[in-house]
């Protein structure tokens, strides 16, 4: 099923709409001035809020830094909670991407933001594979290019534009090609939150001796619960890497990249 959408609503009243992806959307209704085409901007320094978004009449997709944590949200997609595989397609990018919703959401948060933002920035047609129950949907829209509010928005979480990584250099670091986990990182569930799961996705540096340093959340859901803070103590602490095969290839300043769930019952959200 294709879900055609009509021309991008480029007003800051249209935030609205992503209103059902995050509460405090709603809120940053602040317009700060972009120059030529772009995508709307929104910030709220009294909360530490800065958004660029574009809607569209049943579809919208946000950029956002909220007290420090960075998200990729897409609203208007079919209901469901959890995980879920969203195929994507824009210029020349086809691939398969992890996000995560709240139970029986329309939104869903990237779990590998960065590269997807900052590809997502350049416009173009953007064509989307969503599960649907059995079947999938597929939502397709032209994206306009947003030569400052999105790197504005990476700027605000203290993020530079991923330009300088090639795709297979993420995949790389994904599929840690010749490494395996010696010891899988052993993480804490955030004592502060209310949630009664999550989901961080961590990039480390491999040290000589196979331990991680430099560890870092690209991002966590639900947004602000602690997961991703834990995630990275636990990388540091117990997180070790050695070699898969017979290679001694050296392994220092290898970049990984993996997820960490947290679950405290049979449903993970």
């Amino acid at each position: 099923m294709t879900t055609p959408s009509p021309p991008p609503i480029l007003a800051l009243a249209a935030f609205a709409v992503m209103a059902a992806a995050t509460p405090a959307f709603a809120q940053a209704q602040t317009p700060a001035a972009v120059e030529g085409d772009d995508w709307d901007f929104g910030e709220d320094a009294s909360r530490r809020l800065t958004i660029a978004a574009v809607t569209f009449e049943n579809f919208g997709v946000a950029v956002r830094c909220m007290d420090g944590a960075f998200s990729l949200i897409l609203s208007g997609l079919p209901e469901a909670s959890g995980e879920r595989t969203i195929r994507y397609e824009i210029g020349d990018e086809e691939a398969e991407s992890l996000w995560v919703s709240a139970p029986d959401s329309t939104s869903a948060f990237a779990v590998r933001p960065n590269w997807l933002a900052y590809h997502l920035s350049k416009g173009g047609h953007l064509a989307l594979t969503v599960p649907d129950d059995q079947e999938s949907r597929r939502i397709v829209a032209d994206l306009p290019p947003s030569p400052q509010a999105i790197a504005r928005v990476f700027s605000a979480c203290g993020r530079a534009m991923p330009e300088d990584r090639s795709r297979l250099e993420i995949e790389e670091a994904i599929a840690m090609p010749g490494l395996t986990w010696r010891s899988m990182p052993r993480v804490e569930f955030p004592s502060a939150t209310r949630a009664a799961a999550g989901i961080a996705s961590l990039t480390c540096n491999v040290k000589p001796d196979g331990s991680l340093r430099g560890c870092t959340a690209e991002s966590e859901f639900p947004v602000g619960g602690g997961f991703g803070r834990a995630a990275v103590l636990g990388a540091h602490k117990t997180g070790r890497i050695g070699h898969s095969d017979r290679s001694r290839a050296p392994i220092a300043d290898r970049q990984i990249s993996f997820v960490v769930r947290y679950a405290m019952g049979p449903n993970a959200f």
